[in-house]
């Protein structure tokens, strides 16, 4: 019987109140903070309230990766700190980074000068079409090629998160082409595809082929380890072994498509009874998981998940 810990996905914008609220709370938040100021040369107050007032898009994406980063080593130092070490980890293409550092892989500093070093916006040889994103909500026996991939030129499957917590519908993200999605969006029942505003970069698409070229260069000096802990890839269903396949999916993170569904399936193979997910999570939030979830976003939610371990008999590791 396994606990678990999941990271989110990277937020280009979210609201930092159960944050600030963990950072008031608890000295752990305070020092991981201080460390991801002090690695990257980034004030803790804009990290912290993600109010900075940046030169582009790029250096915005930087700061926000590099708060909810900190924020979530910060909170997963508090849950320790009460006696809950994860067996199993994993998360969601920045969460999936920091789940790297739980599970003992990489450094923390590392990872925060990584993300601070990633150019999210560099020129590309089709600069001229725009990229964009859109959110899709489907019904539960869609069919795939109607929306993304060898059927739908330009559009691809960006992320998928499963079904939603009622398992009604299936919630992807799309990204590629802005006029293709606007196509896509214009095609189907209204609400079912909605392009994103103020969004420009095909997050996990192929269209980022050229950023992994930059990531390789980047990973490359990094020192990393075997995980010391089962950490869960969301880019396929497999668990990572190897210090190569964690830095392989430092770089590939940037071109595949993330999945929470293989996140859970891979967890539940590990004997997942309950797991965390750490730090703020809006889309996390509303979906279906196979095993008791708590969602660790204030520090109201620390005593549901000291109570979700004993109400499910999960047994916690000691170090």
């Amino acid at each position: 019987m396994a606990l678990a810990s999941i990271f989110g996905t990277n937020l280009f914008h979210y609201e930092p109140d159960g944050v600030v609220e963990f950072y008031e709370a608890y000295p752990a938040v305070r020092d991981s903070f201080a460390q991801a100021s002090r690695w990257t040369g980034l004030d803790v107050e804009p990290l912290l309230y993600q109010n900075g007032a940046y030169e582009d898009e790029s250096e915005r994406i930087q700061a926000v990766s590099v708060g909810l980063a900190a924020a979530q080593l910060g909170i997963q130092d508090v849950l320790v700190e009460k006696g809950l070490r994860p067996d199993v980890v994993g998360g969601l293409s920045l969460g999936g980074l920091v789940g790297s550092c739980v599970a003992g892989s990489v450094a923390r500093e590392d990872l925060m000068r990584l993300l601070v070093a990633s150019d999210h916006n560099p020129e590309r040889p089709d600069a001229n079409r725009a990229e964009g994103l859109a959110a899709c909500y489907l019904g539960l026996d869609f069919e795939p090629d109607h929306y993304y991939g060898d059927g739908r030129e330009g559009v691809f499957l960006s992320a998928d998160f499963g079904c939603d917590a009622e398992g009604k519908v299936r919630i992807a993200m799309l990204s590629g082409y802005r006029d293709a999605l606007e196509r896509l969006a214009a095609e189907v029942p209204e609400g079912l595809v909605n392009v994103t505003e103020g969004a420009d970069l095909a997050v996990h698409s192929p269209l980022r082929e050229h950023s992994r070229s930059l990531l390789r260069a980047e990973v490359a000096p990094l020192t990393f380890a075997d995980p010391r802990l089962p950490l869960c890839s969301c880019l396929e269903q497999r668990t990572l072994r190897t210090a190569e396949e964690v830095r392989e999916m430092f770089a590939d993170n940037v071109v595949k498509a993330i999945s929470l569904v293989h996140v859970n399936e891979e967890m539940r193979l590990h004997d997942t009874e309950l797991a965390l997910v750490v730090g703020p999570s809006p889309v996390m939030n509303v979906l279906r998981y196979p095993f008791p979830t708590v969602f660790v976003d204030s520090p109201a939610a620390v005593p549901q998940a000291v109570a979700a371990v004993f109400e499910h008999g999960v047994r916690l590791r000691r170090a």
